[in-house]
């Protein structure tokens, strides 16, 4: 089964959660850089001067202040979906404050409706699918009287920046950082904080403090791509949704953020396109009878089709010996599709192709086009980078966390060389 890898660039499926826990804030953290990637629908209507207001009030941070705004626009219009999102934000930002925790419970679930109502509308709404995505179903927090003192110290943080108090905010977040030095939470909060105060080499600095602690997580990554990217620094930006994207790579959200920063600076991104006209297929009765299916029209062709050939043999003899599999993956108990077998499927193809373009019987000018970006691949030593990044399936995906320990320079040669760089 295939992954929802990036194809043309889109999106993955999410292979883990982050974070220790989530904070009510970071909900609207979130969701307000995605509101600087996506452009929300805002029509005109009678009510236009205070539906402005409120929407300045809420790019201001200042959800408080607008939440009274929205409910008096929704009241007037419930189908105003783009008000409609705007005021689940800011019920979120109320629960922060709520003393009580059925009052909080009660904002929570009320702005998760009104997102779920976005949603089911069609309106296009990243933002509501954040809030719902990150609001629990059951409209409980999960901060219990329990709380540590870390915990406090981050809430009271939470608390000021949901009341625009920014250095309050960092006040909090520094506290909290200060008993827990592990808690990626605290400069990642610090680094919106700062954002919000327009100081944005003060923001990198803090989403930096968040990279040492979890390099393999990409939510500071990309937080501080996107600063960049509102600052118009589009080149920094990029190589920040790029260690993003390494760090989780079948996470849809540094994707998306790439995705903008291609709209933002006219690149059309793209994967390396090959195209493998190769099956293979094991029966299931022996596990030893191989079915080997080639599409590679006229077996005359001077394209290098043949060499698919090789490709397809050696794919086989990984799924009929069960050698091979034991070998490379000693600890693991039964076979699956691995970036050893696919890799060097690829890389074995490539060598084919090497060997007769040096004896002269191919033209390399004449490979197909899927070939001749197979052996650029190879010869940049970027073939397990596109499998990993382009292709990956679920047995595939395992080999990621171990392949980006020693290789994250080869990610991201080809994450820049290729992916954002238009297909070579």
């Amino acid at each position: 089964m295939k992954l929802n890898s990036p194809a043309a660039v889109n999106s993955g499926a999410p292979l883990r959660s982050t974070g220790r826990r989530i904070g009510l804030v970071s909900f609207f953290i979130i969701a307000l850089l995605v509101s600087g990637v996506t452009a929300l629908a805002q029509g005109t209507f009678d009510y236009a001067a205070e539906r402005n207001r409120a929407f300045e009030l809420v790019e201001q941070n200042n959800l408080l202040a607008a939440l009274p705004v929205l409910e008096k626009l929704a009241a007037a219009k419930p189908d105003d979906f783009a008000v409609l999102e705007r005021l689940a934000l800011a019920l979120v930002s109320s629960a922060v404050t709520q003393k009580q925790g059925e009052e909080r419970k009660q904002a929570l679930l009320r702005a998760r409706a009104l997102a779920q109502k976005v949603k089911d509308s069609g309106y296009d709404s990243r933002l509501a699918e954040v809030l719902l995505e990150k609001i629990p179903a059951d409209g409980n927090p999960g901060d219990s009287a329990k709380r540590t003192p870390t915990d406090e110290a981050l809430m009271e943080g939470e608390q000021a920046f949901a009341k625009g108090d920014m250095e309050g905010a960092i006040a909090g977040y520094e506290k909290a950082a200060k008993l827990d030095p592990k808690l990626y939470e605290a400069p990642l909060y610090i680094g919106d904080a700062y954002f919000k105060l327009k100081k944005i080499d003060e923001a990198g600095k803090a989403y930096a403090r968040a990279i040492a602690i979890d390099a393999d997580r990409e939510t500071a990554y990309r937080y501080w791509g996107n600063v960049l990217m509102q600052d118009g620094r589009l080149k920094e930006a990029r190589d920040k949704f790029i260690e993003a994207i390494i760090a989780e790579p079948y996470n849809n959200a540094p994707w998306q953020f790439l995705v903008e920063w291609g709209r933002r600076s006219s690149m059309q991104l793209a994967h390396a396109r090959i195209e493998i006209p190769a099956s293979v297929e094991v029966s299931k009765k022996d596990n030893k009878t191989i079915n080997l299916t080639l599409m590679t029209g006229d077996s005359d062709k001077k394209d290098g089709s043949f060499a698919w050939t090789v490709y397809g043999m050696h794919r086989a003899l990984w799924k009929t010996d069960d050698k091979k599999f034991k070998e490379a993956y000693p600890n693991e108990k039964q076979y699956r599709h691995s970036l050893s077998e696919e890799a060097g499927a690829l890389r074995l193809t490539a060598e084919t192709l090497q060997a007769r373009i040096k004896d002269g019987e191919v033209k390399e000018a004449q490979l197909s086009p899927a070939l001749a970006t197979l052996l650029k691949l190879h010869r940049a030593g970027l073939i397990e980078a596109w499998v990993l990044l382009a292709v990956p399936d679920e047995g595939v995906a395992q080999d990621y966390a171990a392949y980006r320990r020693e290789h994250r320079d080869k990610l991201r040669q080809y994450l820049t060389d290729y992916v954002t760089a238009g297909s070579k």
